[in-house]
């Protein structure tokens, strides 16, 4: 039996005890308020929801108009979360010293659900001890959780069921009630009244992965301008891309066609302008036609389109010249279009 577990049943068999002796009947003016808080370890708002693997900060608070005796304090949670090992912390309730703690990770939750179980009881042997009035919203207690699962609603909550009372003795969840601040009188564990909040629910949803394109072969994307190039001509444009986490398409294989990439959720994530250098009227073929409209912008194609001149200027000289005509002349009977110049 580990150090925590031995710890855990003495101060449970000390509750067990107490709840014998315990006189059963409070004013309805003894209130226990709880309060639960899920953030972000940091202590700032969790977002709409979280990826898996996040881990997440649990707070309870108590508020009393009692003096507190004998606490027990099961916070449960859904299995698409798992507790992080050594993550609680537990105030010391009645002093450093004068506090007697017990935590158990592996406490029984039930269908859907994990818990875990923190118990506090007086050490009344210890300097100074005392039973406290928490008048305001005080931490006893935090732990971490992972999301280890995706998840619509996971949960982290107070059971009010679970409640020690007159009617359900055996309730794990209490908080013991004093007359004085002296731990040595006489307790009641069951009749105050419990606010209990409802429960907490997170969205654990994994975000759709980002699509990469790249370039197979001589393909190249060119996320810079938006263009992807590198294409012979009459090649299919689709068989020199891929993409990961992710789809794309193709309009056509020609100089201002476009490839259309979409994330796994069938969202259009980006687009590309294809170039094939040389085809500068948008053709899919080098021809004649596109040495006159370099040479002298025949045809009315507007060589100053972003996406012509970037296609008729073969040597990637920055400028249309003499050079990209003789280029773009000779590659009527052979341009090596699967060159890329601005590589």
């Amino acid at each position: 039996m580990s150090k925590t577990r031995k710890i855990l049943s003495i101060v449970l068999a000390v509750v067990m005890a107490f709840s014998v002796f315990s006189i059963c009947a409070f004013a309805d003016t003894d209130t226990a308020t709880w309060t639960v808080e899920v953030t972000n370890t940091d202590g700032s708002a969790l977002p709409a929801s979280i990826p898996t693997g996040t881990i997440v900060k649990v707070t309870v608070k108590l508020q009393t108009n009692f003096y507190v005796g004998t606490v027990g304090l099961p916070v449960y949670f859904s299995e698409a979360f798992e507790y992080v090992d050594a993550s609680k912390v537990q105030a010391e309730i009645y002093g450093a010293g004068a506090t007697r703690f017990g935590f158990n990770d592996n406490f029984d939750a039930g269908t859907g659900y994990n818990a875990v179980m923190a118990v506090y009881v007086p050490n009344s042997g210890a300097a100074g001890v005392a039973s406290p009035i928490y008048s305001t919203a005080t931490t006893i207690l935090t732990f971490n959780l992972e999301a280890v699962s995706e998840a619509s609603a996971a949960e982290v909550k107070l059971d009010a069921s679970k409640q020690k009372s007159a009617s359900n003795i055996g309730g794990p969840f209490y908080c013991g009630s004093r007359a004085t601040s002296d731990v040595n009188t006489d307790e009641t564990t069951t009749g105050q009244a419990f606010n209990v909040p409802a429960a907490t629910t997170i969205v654990i949803a994994n975000a759709a992965a980002t699509p990469v394109l790249s370039g197979i072969d001589t393909g190249y994307v060119d996320d810079v301008n938006g263009y992807v190039y590198g294409i012979p001509v009459g090649e299919d444009a689709a068989d020199y891309f891929e993409v990961e986490n992710g789809t794309f398409d193709v309009s056509g294989t020609a100089t201002g066609e476009t490839l259309t990439v979409y994330d796994s959720n069938d969202n259009v994530y980006a687009t590309y302008t294809v170039i094939i250098f040389g085809d500068v009227d948008g053709s899919g073929d080098v021809t004649l036609l596109d040495e006159e409209i370099v040479y002298g912008g025949a045809s009315g194609v507007d060589i100053s389109d972003d996406v012509v001149f970037f296609a008729a200027d073969v040597d990637a000289s920055g400028d249309i010249t003499l050079l990209d005509d003789e280029i773009v002349y000779g590659g009527a009977s052979g341009l090596d279009v699967t060159v890329n110049p601005y590589v």
